[in-house]
């Protein structure tokens, strides 16, 4: 049941050092006039969701920035140090280590190489409002403050900031890792690469063909962490410049990530492509820091690094450190710590810089060709996505930035990097990737599930990649979401509003699929066997797979998956790809369930809402779901508590109901609450809703919100 969130590196620091020197602090030169914050409201409804309207796009940007940073500021400026290469400063060593990765890929200089030409301006303007707000907050609040000189911030930094965080979604920090810790040496040219974590998520969409009322339904559900930077934050965007759209974005973001506008809307969900190489170069035996190229000796280009070292708690004494990484025709290169080899790693993350404003023309859009026109900016390393619109469009893409490598080679693992063959220049169009657009059964689907299952068995693969389908699926087959998906999807011919609600908090797990097949063993333990297992084995094949709180069944499943998937080292891909257990083994590990229940609650009838639970400051309550369900819960041990926290799961749902003059119906919903401040009463205020998947209904009109409004302000 364990899930796997992105990790920093582990890597050695040097003992160089030099003196310190005093780092000017940036400024903002971009040249826009200074927003007036008369044109800027923040209307907070009874949720504390902020509804931010301004006159201008970059108006509301600069609104956005402060609500966020009123509810989650301490959250932002670990963003932001990641950027500027200030976590070091921040956090010591294990800060430092990521202040080495964003350098070594190149980050800041890919940004300072693209922004003037790359960016549109009309993005660099809405960029520059957002950063006025982020300056402002930081202004009137220094006490929050967290790292000295971290303000002023720059639209270069936010930028740089998008490229890391694509770059760490890649997972690239893993191979850089590897490259430096010497872990690629001695072992043969091809190696199995890094498996990628998915972390989840649900989305689909139904045409007017498959709904009772003839209209155009949309969920939207990423399963993401409850807390921290990568839990999501909910505001609706409105100006006078045709912005007009609530959603949910990561803590920090310029703009929403998903979410609906007055026309259209779409979800996003993990995919598992093949997103970077690792080569290995030719070194040259006789001349230090050259390497084969096409039957030439080409050179590394050194790029040195003072990584600023924290080494105090109080931040008085900063030391620098110095720390060597190269760059080659591959890109981002580094010396192994253990040999003299030099490992490249090349991925399309940092190669572009407009990830933000790829999101913030997906937000302008209102028609599907314009949607379109956004997303083939192409600088959203992955994500499927799954649309819906007024006018009864729905697709489903494997979207993402996709190497077109050359097939005859074997990208699997680590790859000879001395030929321009394996110099790949150019990505996959997003045309090329699997998708599948308005499918005569009326209805996409994704639940990180194969992309070539996104719709019904007759009409899903009406997009096809003209590259090796290993490379583009590396996680093929469908998991428990997707064979109940495809369960309840296929029991009706028509869904209404309130059934799509039904079938999305859906707790049953399907007796389908390669999850099902790799659980059967247990259930089918035989009590004649194992007498002293007769009791817990009746309640296991007497359960109905309903992962309800006051069912039995669930903690003892859950007490077993646990402790199978901590001990092999399982995670989420272990629900689509399945995991074998031998008998015995299962029987050890019941057996073992039952004594922890005895020896905590006195009996093995323990209800799964006892041991399974929401919980966020003074609130603890019982939870239903289990993981890889349609309404999952991926919960965490409980330290000196025989319980399990709700780590990742439902971290937002939000329904959409389009018709011919487009949106009517819109709902969303969290699990915790809004804000990140423990001090806000908006910390934990949707919980109880949550347990009741009772949605708050919302309106993108302004006279609707202000009719509901608990607090409106403009920001200073």
């Amino acid at each position: 049941m364990k899930k796997v969130t992105p990790l920093f590196l582990v890597l050695l620091l040097s003992t160089q050092f030099l003196p310190l020197a005093i780092e000017a602090q940036q400024t903002n030169s971009a040249g826009f006039g200074k927003i007036n914050t008369a044109n800027v409201t923040i209307v907070r409804d009874s949720f504390g969701i902020p509804h931010i309207f301004g006159k201008t796009d970059a108006e509301v940007a600069y609104g956005l920035a402060w609500a966020n940073a009123e509810d989650a500021f301490a959250i932002t400026q670990d963003l932001l140090a990641t950027g500027k290469g200030f976590m070091g400063r921040k956090d010591g060593i294990s800060g430092a280590k990521n202040d080495f990765f964003v350098h070594a890929i190149g980050a800041r200089e890919l940004v300072e190489k693209k922004f003037d030409t790359d960016l549109s301006p009309e993005f660099k303007k809405y960029l520059d409002g957002f950063v006025q707000g982020l300056n402002a907050y930081a202004t009137a609040h220094p006490e929050e403050v967290k790292v000295k000189k971290l303000f002023p911030v720059t639209s270069k930094d936010i930028v740089t900031c998008y490229v890391v965080i694509m770059s760490g979604l890649s997972w690239v920090q893993n191979q850089v890792g590897d490259a430096v810790g010497g872990k690629f040496d001695n072992v043969p040219l091809i190696f199995p690469k890094h498996t990628t974590p998915s972390v989840g998520s649900n989305a689909f969409a139904l045409n007017s063909t498959k709904t009772v009322d003839g209209k155009t339904y949309l969920c939207i559900n990423p399963h993401l962490g409850m807390e921290g930077l990568f839990s999501f934050y909910e505001a609706h965007l409105q100006s006078e410049e045709g912005l007009n759209i609530e959603g949910c974005m990561f803590q920090g973001s310029t703009s929403l990530a998903m979410g609906t506008n007055e026309h259209l809307g779409w979800g996003m969900t993990w995919n598992t492509f093949d997103k970077v190489d690792v080569f290995k170069l030719n070194m040259n035996p006789k001349k230090n820091l050259e390497y084969e190229f096409d039957g030439q000796w080409e050179k590394l280009e050194k790029k040195p690094v003072w990584l600023k070292v924290n080494l105090s708690k109080k931040g008085h004494f900063v030391l620098p450190v110095k720390k060597m990484t190269y760059w080659s025709k591959y890109g981002a290169t580094l010396k192994s710590g253990n040999s003299e080899n030099y490992y490249a790693i090349r991925f399309p993350a940092n190669t572009t810089i407009r990830t933000g404003e790829q999101l913030y023309k997906m937000n302008k859009a209102t028609t599907y060709n314009e949607y379109w026109d956004a997303i083939r900016i192409h600088a959203i390393t992955l994500f499927n996505i799954v649309y819906a619109d007024d006018k009864d469009n729905i697709f489903y893409l494997h979207h993402g930035m996709m190497p077109e490598r050359d097939t005859t080679i074997d990208w699997s693992g680590l790859v000879a990097g001395n030929s321009s063959k394996t110099l790949w220049t150019k990505l996959i169009p997003l045309d090329s990737m699997p998708h599948t657009i308005n499918p005569s059964c009326g209805y996409v689907f994704n639940t990180n599930n194969t992309p070539f299952h996104a719709s019904s068995t007759e009409c899903s693969e009406n997009g096809y990649c003209y590259t090796s389908r290993k490379l583009m699926d590396l996680r093929p087959g469908d998991n428990n979401r997707a064979e109940r998906f495809k369960e309840l999807i296929g029991a009706k011919d028509k869904f209404s509003l309130q059934d799509i609600h039904d079938l999305k908090f859906d707790i049953t797990f399907s007796r389908n699929g390669t999850f099902a097949k790799s659980m059967q063993p247990l259930y089918d333990l035989d009590p004649k066997k194992y007498p002293d297992l007769k009791e817990p084995l009746q309640i296991l094949n007497s359960w109905n797979r309903v992962s309800d709180i006051h069912a039995y069944a669930p903690t003892l499943l859950g007490l077993c998956i646990k402790t199978i998937f901590d001990k092999y080292h399982y995670d989420d891909a272990n629900f689509v790809l399945g995991f074998e257990v031998k008998e015995e083994e299962w029987a050890t590990t019941l057996r073992a369930a039952c004594d922890t229940l005895k020896a905590n609650f006195g009996s093995i009838k323990v209800e799964w809402g006892t041991v399974n639970r929401l919980i966020r400051g003074n609130k603890d309550l019982p939870l239903r779901g289990f993981p890889d369900m349609l309404s999952p819960s991926y919960p965490k041990k409980i330290k000196d508590r025989m319980a399990f926290k709700a780590d990742y799961g439902d971290t937002y749902t939000m329904f959409a109901s389009f018709g011919k003059n487009g949106l009517e119906k819109l709902s969303a919903l969290q699990p915790l609450g809004n804000s990140l401040n423990p001090a806000s009463k908006h910390y934990n205020d949707q919980m109880e809703r949550f347990t009741r998947q009772e949605m708050r209904p919302l309106s993108l009109k302004k006279e609707d919100v202000m009719k509901k409004a608990e607090s409106v302000y403009h920001p200073q």
